[in-house]
């Protein structure tokens, strides 16, 4: 080691060593795992606040943009467009069954700027020109709601026999700009209801209800729930087209369908393949049970609070026809209505507390599950093929 050669060959080979260990790895390692600054995950930014959406193609899938509830009977300013309601009808019903409810919608215009339109599904010009493949009433009155829509930024289309029970609210209190169209079940068989809905003029919802109306053409021919029955799975195909077994399934139920107590199998079906999603951006909302604008009378004896709006089922021309106590004390004289609660007869105790309709719908609520048909309580993944005629491709297209 004392030779100068031999410890200069030494200290070369160490330092040969070191540089090759710093090439070869660390200087690799350094390379070969440096982190992509690009690809670290961060949190997206807030989105834009948007106080009103002016392009209906875009949507915000984040809260809900909130209309200011009525008070005191005041106005009912426009913030999301011009809404008109929607009423169509054939005379023969008109003149016999809705005199109550179609005079508490006429007080309640007197006190908003909402436009309404009555469209008589027989001598209409319009539906006419554009419904008039259309022979069944309830088919029908979508089409003529599709042709009317363009006339207007959102439509509420209402049963003539739905009535104005609180006139303290806004029709806009219920539209989610997020959506298109605006549904609710009804409370006693969780069906998607056919009658009320909220729509917005966009090609989306022109669509749905246009092809709704053709319906008619190839629905079945069994007992099938007429245009109820269709709107269940035409939601189902709109909202989840992939869901091809699924749909099938249902769709089966429903043709072999017999009777009301078979058919809710086939409402069951469509409601278990939606799951519990209630809202999808860009398309359908559907409001759970009495949140909706309206429910159905009879659940509670026609009494009402302070945040209902309408009820429904109200074919009687006359209060107290064989023995139904409305809202109201007599038929309303609408020509004392304006923008206070004048002309509004009340009986005193159908204007109840909402605890008091809670606990009422609560009790409803245990009675229609303890009833609802024991052909209803179907579970379709138990009884009909999941897999078994897709496999192998069953997800392929999604």
């Amino acid at each position: 080691m004392r030779n100068p050669t031999t410890l200069g060959i030494l200290i070369l080979i160490c330092v040969i060593i070191f540089l090759f260990y710093f090439k070869f790895s660390t200087y690799d390692v350094e390379v070969t795992y440096r982190p992509d600054n690009s690809e670290i995950i961060r949190a997206p930014p807030p989105p834009p606040i948007i106080e009103k959406i002016q392009n209906p193609k875009f949507f915000l899938p984040g809260k809900r943009e909130f209309y200011p509830r009525r008070e005191n009977m005041g106005d009912c300013p426009p913030l999301f467009g011009k809404v008109t309601i929607f009423v169509a009808y054939v005379a023969s019903s008109m003149v016999g069954h809705y005199k109550v409810a179609q005079e508490s919608l006429q007080c309640y215009l007197k006190s908003v700027n909402y436009e309404v339109l009555m469209i008589d599904l027989d001598s209409d010009e319009r539906v006419k020109k554009e419904c008039s493949n259309n022979k069944q009433l309830f088919f029908k009155k979508h089409c003529a709601a599709s042709a009317y829509l363009r006339d207007t930024d959102w439509m509420l289309v209402l049963d003539a026999d739905t009535g104005i029970a609180n006139p303290n609210h806004c029709i806009e209190e219920w539209i989610d700009t997020r959506v298109d169209i605006i549904f609710y079940e009804r409370f006693f068989n969780w069906e998607i209801a056919s009658g009320n809905y909220l729509v917005r003029n966009t090609q989306f919802a022109y669509n749905f209800l246009s092809d709704w109306g053709k319906w008619e053409f190839h629905q079945p021919q069994n007992w099938n729930g007429a245009d109820n029955g269709v709107l269940q799975i035409h939601i189902l195909q709109t909202l989840l087209p992939h869901a091809k077994q699924e749909i099938k399934n249902c769709d089966a139920i429903w043709h072999n369908s017999t009777n009301y107590n078979s058919y809710m199998g086939y409402v069951t079906c469509c409601k278990l393949a939606l799951g519990a999603k209630r809202l999808w951006p860009g398309q359908i909302r559907i409001y759970r049970r009495a949140h909706g604008w309206v429910r159905d009378g009879f659940l509670t004896t026609d009494r009402f609070c302070e945040r209902d709006f309408m009820l429904h089922g109200w074919k009687n021309n006359e209060v107290g026809f064989k023995g139904w106590e409305s809202p109201f004390k007599k038929n309303l004289n609408v020509s004392l209505c304006g923008k206070n609660l004048d002309g509004w007869d009340y009986r005193e105790y159908k204007n109840a507390t909402c605890e008091s309709i809670r606990l009422s719908l609560s009790a409803f609520e245990k009675s229609s599950g303890r009833n609802y048909p024991a052909m209803g309580r179907v579970l379709p993944y138990l009884m009909f093929p999941d897999i078994g005629d897709c496999f192998p491709t069953c997800d392929d297209e999604e």
